[in-house]
């Protein structure tokens, strides 16, 4: 008897703790799968659209030549690290 009415007492705070166990486990595997492959980062203009800015006067030909030098040390820099990692 005494060792059934311990064993009940004990459950509730044995179940807390798998539940607490279980949810920090799935926690954590979404944070190092997050952590694991880290969003890609996207280009706001192309090229193309740069120079269209360019033609239409929205921006002068030194912003265009900045922006454009940006963007190719950006794809630069991307395709370098890409293939550093493959070998």
């Amino acid at each position: 008897m005494f060792l059934a009415s311990g064993f009940s007492d004990v459950l509730p705070a044995i179940i807390l703790l798998l539940a607490f166990t279980i949810f920090g486990g799935v926690i954590i595997f979404g944070l190092r799968r997050k952590l694991k492959n880290p969003p890609s980062t996207s280009i706001a203009f192309t090229l193309g659209d740069l120079k269209k800015l360019r033609d239409d006067g929205s921006i002068t030909n030194d912003e265009y030549d900045r922006a454009k030098q940006s963007i190719v040390d950006y794809v630069r820099k991307t395709t370098t690290d890409i293939h550093k990692k493959q070998l």
